[in-house]
């Protein structure tokens, strides 16, 4: 009786674990439909909700189709305990289309591109300045919006 007890402590301490990382992206997800969405303003969003957590000195890259003639919005959103987010745009040729360290770590940035192309979304979680570790991970949101 003792082990089948504690098998089922056991089952439900595994379960409760791999629980967590859903329930944290779940979240994430959220962060994005609630408060980067906003960003958008005017521009339709193109339905996807690209959310992750990432921590101070971390990165992810998003690649994305881009169609010709269209004018498009990306949005970068944080919570607010997180650093600056670093992003660049590059085109297959590793050429940079827009820095936003030149531009004072702006979020949202519109573009228009000439010819249809898979665009890299390059981003960065900055090291705190203030080195307060307090927080050290956090949801980061990346959305896309297509101009009416």
């Amino acid at each position: 009786m003792k082990n089948r007890k504690k098998n089922l402590y056991l089952v439900i301490w595994i379960c409760l674990i791999c629980l967590l990382p859903v329930n944290s992206g779940a979240q994430c997800v959220s962060f994005a439909k609630n408060v980067a969405k906003i960003k958008l303003g005017e521009f339709v969003h193109d339905g996807n909700y690209n959310a992750t957590i990432l921590g101070t000195g971390e990165t992810a890259e998003l690649y994305k189709t881009f169609f010709a003639g269209e004018t498009y919005r990306v949005t970068v959103s944080k919570i607010e305990t997180l650093p600056n987010i670093h992003f660049r745009l590059m085109d297959n040729d590793n050429n940079i289309l827009f820095d936003n360290k030149k531009h004072d770590y702006v979020d949202v940035w519109d573009f228009t591109v000439e010819s249809t192309q898979m665009l890299v979304l390059k981003i960065k979680v900055l090291e705190d300045p203030n080195n307060q570790q307090s927080i050290t991970k956090g949801c980061v949101a990346v959305l896309f919006g297509i101009k009416k």
